[in-house]
């Protein structure tokens, strides 16, 4: 594969500091690479659709060999591991289809650059060629790779798939005898080591969806003793286990919820300084919250869900409610409701959209400062815990919420390449504002790698990050203007929203 580094004075000659700051020079006395008094033959990944290789929406293998825990496998076997082939539940591209009964890749494209400062983003309608991975039948063993998109903490011990998502039943098999649960193939692998990544998605559903579905982070106390037990029982059932966690980062540094709120600011401001009329925690109807975006510490997080949506601002203004109530109408036909159906009481869609307190901002589609506030308590609060149990259990952590937090702030450079959070031309995150790169999961292998290295002793190299493949994208010279606003369609979100609906 592309990230594997073939040549021993390359590896000689190269390593990457990932840490903001640091510098990206190769130390010269650095270590040859090897594992130390280490023994890993057997590596396990558990984690969401962020260890799964889930990118720009889907599963498809051109994508699922870049997945963090595949190049960390593949740095593991330069430094002498007896790791075999890593198993990953391959979905044949264009990828997984975007419903159990479609034949349609969930994958996001580059749908159309007709509109130049509003690029369309979606599925393209690629027929799929599999419904199911490539070595679902010829692999009478669990994956190594046990990513689960959308599966919560709770899903580790799940055997009867309430928490492991949609795409669960094709990952942990369970069939044949095959373990039923993450733990259980874990328990059945009995590996060396065991990179542990879980939690995010017990924060980040009810982020997505603007604090609706769910109402509520997992409780806190829920969050650790579920922790807790993940990682007793592991300790328990594989002998002499060497784990790694990681802490969750805090969702306000993902695009995701970063990428709108400033085009529509500056959109804003061109129009004199209107005020944005929003819908807060609650509200169905008319919207109370209201800002010019002029107080960063207060202004509302707009999702990427509401990008098809912000070139409406403003329409309605008394005449057509067409454009005025384009979220609305949207909405009816998903559901197939009539329109009536779905307006709520209080809304009037010929008052100018986002611009008007009784047309205002749906509140599904942006984060007010009461629900940032509960999403950061949460992540603060499980990261806490994940430290303190982490630490009774012996376990190294890779503290990605301070690493993002960095890269959030002053970035990331590379080999004289500099990587942001930025949407798209940050190099760091696919096309769904969430899920990373090729490019991002190498930086979360390496931060592995390092937490692994002063952790265990070992002397596992960094994956050279220029080599894996970059986001091909033609975007870069239109996305610095203050008027690109990209537009994923509604309809591409059904299944990304439903990642977190268990």
């Amino acid at each position: 594969m592309k990230y594997i580094i073939n040549s021993i004075a390359i590896l000689a000659l190269f390593s990457l500091v990932v840490l903001v700051g640091c510098t990206d020079e190769a130390p010269s006395d650095l270590p040859k690479a090897g594992l130390g008094s280490v023994t890993i033959n057997k590596y396990v990944a558990v984690g969401n659709s962020l260890a799964a290789g889930y990118q720009s929406n889907g599963l498809y293998e051109s994508a699922q060999i870049y997945s963090y825990p595949n190049i960390l496998a593949g740095q593991l076997k330069l430094a002498g591991s007896g790791l075999g082939t890593f198993e990953q539940p391959y979905w044949v591209d264009p990828g997984n289809p975007v419903s159990a009964t479609s034949t349609v890749a969930a994958r996001y494209v580059i749908i159309s650059l007709a509109d130049p400062n509003n690029p369309v983003i979606g599925p393209k309608g690629e027929q799929i060629k599999a419904g199911a991975p490539k070595n679902a039948t010829t692999l009478l063993r669990p994956y190594d790779n046990l990513g689960l998109p959308g599966a919560p903490l709770a899903g580790f011990m799940d055997t009867v798939g309430t928490y492991q998502g949609a795409l669960g039943a094709a990952i942990i098999r369970g069939a044949g005898g095959l373990p039923k649960s993450q733990f259980l193939s874990v328990r059945a692998l009995q590996p060396q080591l065991v990179t542990f990544w879980l939690g995010n998605n017990d924060v980040l559903g009810y982020a997505t969806t603007g604090g609706t579905s769910p109402a509520a982070p997992t409780p806190t106390a829920t969050f650790s003793y579920l922790y807790n037990q993940a990682l007793d029982t592991m300790k328990k059932a594989v002998a002499n286990v060497k784990i790694v966690v990681g802490t969750i980062p805090n969702v306000t540094t993902i695009p995701f919820f970063t990428t709108i709120g400033p085009k529509v600011a500056a959109k804003l401001a061109a129009s004199g300084g209107l005020s944005f009329y929003y819908q807060k925690a609650g509200e169905t109807a008319v919207g109370t919250g209201s800002t010019k975006f002029a107080n960063p510490a207060n202004n509302p997080l707009i999702c990427l869900t509401g990008s098809a949506y912000a070139g409406y601002i403003g329409a309605g203004a008394g005449s057509s409610n067409v454009q005025g109530g384009k979220f609305y109408r949207d909405v009816a036909a998903s559901k197939g409701f009539p329109l009536s159906a779905v307006i709520p009481v209080g809304v009037d869609t010929t008052k100018p959209f986002g611009l008007h307190p009784q047309n205002p901002w749906p509140n599904v589609l942006v984060l007010d400062s009461s629900e940032i506030a509960k999403a950061t308590q949460a992540v603060n609060e499980f990261n806490a815990a994940i430290k303190s149990i982490a630490a009774t259990h012996g376990a190294a952590v890779v503290d990605f919420n301070a690493i993002f937090n960095n890269i959030n702030v002053n970035g990331l450079t590379i080999s004289g390449v500099k990587y942001t959070s930025a949407y798209i031309t940050g190099g760091l995150f696919s096309l769904d504002g969430v899920h990373p790169s090729n490019r991002g999961a190498g930086v979360l292998a390496n931060e592995i790698i390092k937490v692994m290295n002063s952790s265990f002793g070992t002397s596992v190299t960094y994956v050279n990050i220029s080599s894996l493949p970059a986001l091909d994208i033609p975007l870069g010279k239109y996305m610095a203007s203050d008027s690109f606003l990209p537009n994923v369609a509604p309809q591409s979100w059904d299944s990304f929203l439903k990642l977190w609906q268990n």
